[in-house]
């Protein structure tokens, strides 16, 4: 049987070979038949004068440059059609912001560290206060101006410095003269700055709600301060998700980390942030929250200083109470 098999194989192998030679005979013939027909279509003395002498050395069988290798494309062999050129629209080049003293008010001033910056032409937002506190080299952005860096450059009694970044342009706002607002304005201290820093005469005056005056400092409103003070330690506790962090290296507990501020609360408006971990307040480790809220109890001082552990880096929240 396995004879029959291999008698069978061969017999088809020969049978494909015969019929192999046969196609390429058949195709041979027909190219012959048929050569002139062929041929005509191409520029034979064309392309072979785009070669080189083969008899020398450098050429051997190359074309001699580009420009000979051209012949094969404007023959066009293969039928290749190139698409059509893309044609481009004009281009359209928004106008550059132009900064001007008069796009903004400086209803506020702290020299010479910071000032509040308002753009004229914006609008307030629900019960925010237009425009925020800008520190001294600080770079922001009006919202009426997209795209244009301004710096503080100077805070300066009565006046600040304002510098456009690109063009290094510096322009000099006087602040207005208006009726002191004791429920939203924060003058100052000796401390934190003020009209006259260090000196006698220098006033706090506490907001209504808190706001930050400064990078990471906050005046705390009387309005917060008395809605925190109705509130017991478990309702402050339960308007706050929290929980205890340990260290990642000694897995013991270093402070209380919180899961998530919501939105447009107090503890918002003091500057907390989902994922920051408390360290201690005052000094007092915030290792257990209940020796926490009963040293915060017993503490005699307007000032707050809340160390935090944020995006791997430690930081201090500094709070002034109202008096």
């Amino acid at each position: 049987m396995l004879f029959v098999n291999e008698k069978l194989l061969r017999f088809a192998l020969v049978i494909a070979g015969v019929a192999t030679l046969s196609g390429f005979a058949w195709k041979f013939y027909d190219f012959v038949k048929h050569r002139e027909e062929i041929t005509q279509r191409l520029d034979l003395k064309a392309l072979q004068a785009g070669f080189g002498n083969t008899d020398s050395v450098p050429l051997g069988p190359h074309l001699l440059s580009y420009a000979e290798y051209k012949v094969l494309q404007d023959l066009n062999i293969t039928g290749y059609v190139a698409p059509p050129p893309v044609l481009e629209g004009p281009t359209t080049t928004l106008p550059k912001a132009v900064f001007s003293a008069e796009d903004v008010d400086v209803p506020l001033i702290q020299s010479p560290t910071a000032a509040w910056i308002q753009g004229r032409a914006e609008q307030a937002n629900g019960d925010q206060l237009i425009g925020d506190f800008r520190v001294v080299g600080e770079i922001f952005e009006l919202p009426s101006k997209a795209g244009l860096k301004l710096r503080l450059k100077s805070v300066q009694p009565g006046w600040v410095e304002i510098e456009v970044v690109e063009s290094g342009e510096v322009f000099q706002v006087y602040s207005l003269t208006y009726e002191v607002d004791s429920s939203q304005v924060f003058l100052g201290d000796g401390e934190h700055g003020g009209p006259n820093p260090g000196g006698e005469g220098a006033v706090f005056v506490s907001p209504s709600i808190t706001r930050e005056t400064e990078p990471y400092t906050y005046a705390v409103g009387k309005e917060d301060v008395a809605m925190l003070e109705s509130m017991s330690q478990e309702q402050i506790l339960s308007s706050l998700p929290h929980k205890i962090h340990r260290h990642p290296m000694s897995n013991e507990v270093d402070g209380i980390t919180i899961r998530s501020v919501p939105a447009n609360s107090i503890f918002e408006r003091l500057g907390l942030r989902a994922e920051d971990i408390i360290l201690d307040v005052n000094g007092q480790p915030a290792t257990d929250r209940d020796q926490l809220f009963a040293a915060m109890q017993k503490l005699d001082t307007d000032i707050l200083k809340v160390r935090i552990e944020r995006l791997g880096g430690v930081r201090t929240l500094t709070f002034r109470l109202p008096k």
